[in-house]
């Protein structure tokens, strides 16, 4: 049972009915769907979210294409633990034409980096130079031996480092995404991406 239920159309305000028309013209193949009509219930909550969601995800800032967008928005879910959205961002990616061999080696990548940003983190917090003079003895075979490509791999890895906080990690991986000929403009969109999923993450994964 959701703490929040779904707000159909037909029960919602006029003004809320107009967003969710919008969603279904534009992003929801003529349907609104359910995590929209959850938020249904806070206005400008729905209205930012369809608004950031068809600006980041759906058509893109012009940087990123729509399946590098989906994969990124994949990524987030998972780094937000939101299994809701998850779920649905997987089979997204698969309908954008990634396998499911593929999805399973983006959820590695950001499990892989959600380790490194626990290990540097602490080593940020600890207050004690010496465990940053240790080795770091972590394996991470995973972002170098999948298939997807080196340039996918360190995007995910700006914004899984981004959710989770780690200053080190962070800029490691813009510079590593910079190294590989990723413009400014591209990690600034897959970091907004990964806001915006968060922002969906964090609402429906306490339903």
């Amino acid at each position: 049972m959701p703490v929040v239920p779904p707000l159909a159309p037909e029960a919602a305000p006029e003004s809320t009915q107009a967003i969710y028309e919008r969603i279904k013209e534009t992003i929801g193949n003529g349907q609104v769907p359910v995590g929209f009509q959850m938020m249904g219930h806070v206005e400008a909550f729905l209205q930012d979210g369809y608004m950031n969601y068809r600006k980041f995800i759906a058509d893109g800032a012009g940087q990123l294409d729509p399946k590098t967008r989906e994969a990124i928005a994949l990524a987030a879910s998972s780094a937000n633990n939101c299994v809701h959205c998850v779920r649905h961002h997987a089979k997204e990616a698969k309908a954008k034409g990634w396998t499911d061999q593929e999805v399973a080696e983006i959820l590695a990548v950001v499990a892989t980096c959600a380790m490194y940003n626990v290990y540097f983190k602490f080593r940020d917090l600890a207050g004690d130079d010496a465990f940053k003079a240790m080795s770091i003895g972590l394996r991470a075979h995973t972002f170098n031996k999948t298939s997807l490509t080196d340039q996918l791999v360190e995007l995910i890895n700006v914004v899984v480092s981004t959710i989770n906080s780690c200053p080190a990690c962070t800029a490691g991986h813009v510079q590593k995404a910079l190294a590989l000929e990723l413009s400014h403009e591209a990690i600034d969109e897959a970091v907004k991406i990964g806001a915006t999923q968060t922002a969906f993450n964090v609402f429906h994964r306490t339903q």
